[in-house]
């Protein structure tokens, strides 16, 4: 997808940063623009709806300029707040996610492929707590260290480890109640 150039309206927040109000908020636009809607997409799995929910993050990225460190990574928070948006987005449509995942094992037992990979992930974050959700999506889909997470989410690295555990506790219960075949590993080498 290519993103179109974001028009700043002057005035409001975007006039508040020091370099004017087509700095930063532009600048992080061009950057991280893809990498925004490449995150909503996956998460979504909706074109129009990952087109949406990219202006919908950057509105907030305009709101949360002020809270801003400059000591973080301009990318990771970015797709941080994608990460939130998209999750709330999913956790709207969380009263589905029973029907969904059942409608998965029916299609699964009628047909000889497996379920589709991000689809079943998506579900499986459906049914994990909110913290478990976002550290799951920056250890499995972000790859980053239980360490990394830790610091950017401003959490000791045991709480990782134990908000990694919850999804995997609900992932594998979920799993458990619809596809009773299919199972995760067991064990707790996080």
């Amino acid at each position: 997808m290519t993103v179109k150039a974001l028009r700043v309206i002057p005035g409001g927040l975007a006039g508040m940063n020091a370099a004017g109000p087509s700095g930063l908020l532009e600048e992080l636009y061009e950057k991280h623009a893809a990498a925004v809607y490449g995150r909503c997409r996956y998460l979504l799995r909706n074109d129009a709806e990952a087109k949406d929910a990219l202006q919908d993050v950057f509105v907030k990225v305009l709101r949360a300029l002020p809270e801003f460190r400059e000591a973080a990574s301009p990318s990771t928070w970015v797709l941080r707040i994608a990460t939130h948006h998209c999750l709330n987005v999913m956790r709207s449509r969380k009263a589905l996610w029973r029907e969904q995942l059942l409608a998965v094992a029916r299609e699964r037992r009628q047909e000889t492929e497996p379920p589709d990979r991000r689809e079943l992930v998506r579900m499986l974050l459906a049914a994990a707590p909110e913290e478990a959700q976002e550290v799951a999506v920056m250890y499995f889909v972000d790859e980053l260290t239980q360490a990394e997470i830790a610091q950017e989410l401003s959490r000791s690295l045991p709480t990782v480890r134990k908000r990694l555990r919850e999804f995997l506790e609900c992932a594998r219960a979920a799993l458990k109640e619809a596809l009773p075949d299919v199972m995760l590993p067991e064990g707790d080498d996080l």
